[in-house]
């Protein structure tokens, strides 16, 4: 018998590092696009406001076509989902080269904004498809943790190529890395289905969406990720500002403690996922309420302590990686309890429902924050205001799952 092209499948754990490095490749490309965004600004002459459009049409675009996207993930499977939706990705990164207006670039950023809200629906799917869900808290943090450990990358390797040969150099780079991956998935990511869920089997998207809309628990999990857009949107783009602007720490410094920042997510992610399947019973609700929690108290130091000049650099350093291992833990918890709530099989539809609200907080608040600096003359009423909305929502979540309490945690 010619065994010759029988593919060996992997292990669980294998296809989960696959799924994060992956992801990984994804935050290169997106991400140190933005890195790089100054030097694509000196080149095309823009403004900060024209700059941040860049943001806003990528995101707006996820807001847009959530809900299409994450059917695309419930038809094609987790497979399809992601080897499609890194090559797309790559490709579009790969024609900003070439595009000779920003308005153009802003098409192309639109677009790249539709394929990556297929990303998150397709791992989320993976994951709950192939893990039991005893373990899915820490499967999730491995995953997502790929994409902090992307955007140290991103911080620092791609402007640092983009200022020695350019930036298109840069963007070549991840472009290439993003087609290595592709070839690497399409080699050995084999999803392993452990929960008797045909991932390619014909799907009914419209009854699907309809039983997704009518289950109360999904949107009171996506309230939930109105934390995620106060945490990780916010910080991602205003931490830097508030570094060198209040704090007066140089532009490469400030980079420096973001990239800690991302730093903090690949060990919180599996850290905090771990302690909840391990410790807490796999109790979603406690997890998410206490790093909320968490998130709002060092907003808080943010707005007192530091703000005031007591933290010397080695204590924000260390500051900085915490603060990392809460904001990026509570996207791979969120992600987790929306498995549990879901199923594997409305996984897909259900996920475009917390990429809206992630995406539309991502979108509005990053512009509020600003404001109240600009109008404050400093960032400290921005992350005091920042931390009551945090807790604030976290407590509604509370208060909302009470009668839910069996279905967010592990009852055997």
């Amino acid at each position: 018998m010619d065994n010759t092209n029988i593919v060996k499948p992997v292990s669980v754990t294998t296809t989960l590092l696959i799924m994060g490095v992956a992801f990984a490749a994804i935050a290169i490309a997106i991400d140190g696009f933005k890195a790089m965004m100054p030097l694509v600004s000196a080149e095309f002459g823009l403004s900060s406001a024209q700059a941040g459009f860049y943001a806003t049409f990528f995101y707006i675009s996820g807001v847009a076509l959530a809900i299409f996207s994450g059917q695309i993930a419930d038809k094609i499977g987790p497979r399809k989902g992601l080897i499609g939706a890194v090559g797309v990705i790559g490709t579009l990164m790969f024609l900003h080269t070439i595009v000779p207006y920003y308005p153009l670039m802003l098409g192309l950023a639109f677009f790249t904004g539709v394929a990556f809200s297929v990303v998150t629906p397709s791992l989320n799917k993976g994951i709950i498809e192939m893990v039991h869900p005893s373990k899915r808290a820490t499967s999730n943090g491995i995953v997502h943790a790929g994409a902090s450990f992307g955007g140290i990358i991103a911080s620092y390797l791609l402007p640092v190529i983009g200022e020695g040969l350019g930036w298109r150099v840069g963007v070549f780079f991840a472009v290439g890395f993003a087609l290595f991956v592709v070839l690497v998935l399409i080699r050995t990511y084999q999803p392993i289905n452990n929960n008797g869920d045909k991932s390619g089997a014909p799907r009914n998207n419209k009854g699907q969406l309809k039983e997704v809309v009518r289950n109360p628990l999904i949107w009171i999990v996506a309230i939930m990720g109105i934390v995620v857009g106060l945490s990780v949107g916010n910080i991602t783009i205003h931490y830097t500002l508030f570094l060198t602007g209040d704090l007066a720490f140089t532009a490469s410094t400030a980079g420096f403690f973001l990239a800690l920042f991302n730093a903090g997510g690949i060990l919180g992610n599996p850290l905090f996922g771990y302690i909840n399947d391990r410790f807490l019973n796999s109790n979603r609700r406690v997890a998410l309420f206490g790093l909320s929690t968490g998130i709002g108290v060092l907003y808080l130091v943010m707005g007192g302590v530091i703000i005031q000049g007591v933290q010397p650099g080695i204590m924000l350093g260390l500051f900085s990686f915490v603060l990392g291992m809460f904001a990026f833990a509570i996207i791979g918890m969120l992600f987790t309890t929306l498995g549990d709530v879901a199923g594997a099989r409305l996984m897909g539809t259900a996920t475009a429902i917390i990429l809206i609200s992630i995406r539309l907080t991502m979108v509005i608040a990053p512009p509020l924050v600003g404001y109240l600096a600009d109008v404050s003359g400093s960032y400290a009423l921005s992350w005091l205001t920042s931390a009551v909305a945090v807790v604030t929502i976290a407590g509604i979540f509370m208060v909302l799952t009470i009668p839910h309490k069996d279905m967010l945690r592990r009852t055997s």
